[in-house]
């Protein structure tokens, strides 16, 4: 009788089911074209190597400058219009109007 007290411990593996494994499959699919696309779509997001600060110098607006004259003596061998967009884009300048006393970056060198 002392055999049928004992009771054997049987360790119960518990298996998934198809449909549970299908389930994690393609949650780990999504997840891995999820991660791809982002890293295709928004590179500079996951781009590592630190940029370099832009090279220029700050310009005090006088009376009667233009970007376009600011532009040409800083340009050197570039292109005047490609300066200007430059100074508006870094500035945060939505037309060319500027102001005297309005102090703008103007970059000096290309990286």
């Amino acid at each position: 009788m002392a055999a049928h007290n004992v009771q054997s411990r049987v360790r119960v593996v518990r298996r998934r089911t198809p449909k549970a494994v299908r389930r994690a499959r393609t949650l780990a699919v999504l997840f891995v074209v999820t991660a791809a696309a982002a890293v295709l779509l928004f590179p500079r997001l996951v781009h590592t190597q630190t940029s370099l600060p832009p090279v220029g110098v700050h310009h005090t607006v006088a009376p009667g400058d233009t970007l376009w004259d600011i532009a040409v003596a800083h340009a050197g061998d570039r292109d005047v219009r490609e300066v200007i967009y430059q100074i508006q884009r870094m500035n945060g300048l939505s037309s060319a109007e500027i102001y005297p006393g309005q102090v703008l970056f103007v970059p000096t060198e290309l990286r």
